[in-house]
């Protein structure tokens, strides 16, 4: 698991086997989504994010997440870090 530079300079936070994965801040969630699904495009690896969570308050992020991902069916696994 490493950081991983893609075309265009781009950055994937994180690269395994199977996921490119975005680390990024609550408040900074979608953002993530878009960051994601790029980083999967260009890697062919699964989408994924890791959302940092530093105050109970953020946890309203990570629903708005969840939501949107569940009501577009968007091929993103979530991962909270955090409260």
């Amino acid at each position: 698991m490493t950081e991983y530079r893609v075309s265009g300079g781009l950055r994937v936070d994180c690269l395994t086997d199977e996921y490119a994965i975005e680390m990024d801040f609550a408040r900074k969630w979608s953002e993530a989504i878009g960051q994601s699904m790029e980083y999967s495009m260009l890697t062919e690896k699964k989408a994924g994010i890791v959302l940092i969570l530093k105050k109970k308050s953020d946890y309203r992020y990570w629903k708005r997440l969840k939501k949107l991902i569940a009501h577009y069916q968007l091929p993103i696994t979530v991962w909270q870090l955090g409260p």
